[in-house]
């Protein structure tokens, strides 16, 4: 038993069908084997590749959003990592070998997974002279021949990620007519990499983290009412959401009146989620330059995700049933795929979907 878990980045559920998806649509036997999942919060790229990997929520690994806020203030996600062991830990443990390829070197970091028996990029640096896409992550052109070797190889795990269509998205909006174009475009490199795997012994997952909506560029500012109250407070905008780190004198109360913001609550000590309204984002910090993208997640209305299995194992039937009868949670996969291997993973909080 082999497992190839594929994570298309930002692809929309909405959008799967035989028209822009065909190679995905035909993987899912027109459907039989597709659903729609949900992800974690915030429903940004980090915090759901860190729940891909150790099957729990952002409370038990750590990473709330695409930034952490950390004694030594606000750091990248892939810097500070999950909190908690990961599928490629357990495949060590386990003696089970493993495989990463991904289209943003930060999820070698976000997903730990430098204890894969092999990773690229290696340590999370991009080599020289390798093309990028308009957000600077690795076109996926470039992760296709890198893929395709990795599932070659027939490691116990492989764990693969594609990142253009969450950029297609974030820069033309998710559904216009560019952003269905380059999903078309990922489809198909996605298929070239399907076409390397045996299905006899092999369980294809294929996931997306996070849907996108289009935004207007009339962000929500957080900065400047946590400055008019004197708030003791660090927020973290997350495109339609944000993380407020802090002890709160006030609760959360200072929110109510900011237009834009749809609902707030405190989802750990000292870390609020607060999210915004259709279409509205969260303001970056002074300092930094507008967003000009035409499409963001975060929020929870990009909550969906796609959700995929393929193959001629005897446990893809089993899984298409439970996919057919239950919303699959971000936190199930590892928890699947941790049961497919016989691996131990103690602190995943998610169902397997076997049963």
């Amino acid at each position: 038993m082999r497992v190839v878990f594929v994570v298309l980045d930002g692809m929309p559920a909405r959008h799967v069908g035989p028209e822009v998806t065909p190679r995905l649509w035909a993987l899912a036997g027109e459907g039989a084997r597709f659903a729609v999942g949900r992800s974690v919060m915030t429903s940004a790229t980090y915090p759901n590749h860190a729940t891909f990997s150790t099957g729990a929520g952002p409370a038990v690994h750590g990473l709330w959003a695409n930034w952490v806020q950390t004694d030594g203030g606000p750091l990248s996600a892939d810097r500070v990592g999950p909190a908690v062991a990961t599928l490629f830990d357990a495949c060590r443990a386990g003696g089970r070998s493993s495989g990463a390829v991904f289209g943003d070197n930060h999820l070698v970091g976000v997903m730990g997974a430098g204890a894969a028996d092999e990773c690229w990029p290696a340590d999370g640096r991009v080599p020289e002279g390798v093309s990028r896409d308009a957000h600077d992550y690795i076109a996926d052109r470039e992760v296709v021949p890198r893929a395709v070797a990795a599932v070659e190889r027939g490691f116990d795990l492989t764990v693969l990620h594609l990142n253009e269509p969450d950029t297609f998205a974030h820069v033309h909006g998710p559904d216009s007519d560019d952003a269905r174009a380059g999903y078309r475009a990922t489809d198909a490199c996605f298929g070239e990499i399907v076409d390397a795997v045996d299905p006899a012994d092999t369980v294809v997952l294929v996931v997306s983290d996070h849907d996108l909506e289009p935004v207007t560029p009339d962000a929500v500012d957080l900065y400047g009412p946590v400055a008019e109250h004197g708030l003791p407070l660090v927020p973290i905008p997350e495109g339609t959401a944000a993380m407020v780190w802090g002890d709160d004198p006030l609760g959360g109360a200072w929110l109510d009146g900011i237009d834009g913001i749809e609902g707030h609550r405190e989802v750990a000590a000292g870390v609020r989620l607060v999210w915004g309204k259709a279409g509205r984002q969260f303001a970056l910090p002074p300092g930094f330059p507008a967003s000009t993208d035409k499409g963001q997640h975060g929020g929870m209305r990009t909550r969906e995700q796609v959700a995929v299995v393929a193959g001629d194992a005897p446990a893809v039937d089993a899984i298409a049933r439970t996919l057919a009868s239950r919303t699959p949670a971000a936190e199930d996969w590892a928890v699947t795929i941790a049961d497919l291997l016989e691996l131990a993973l103690p602190d995943a909080t998610g169902r397997a979907l076997l049963s």
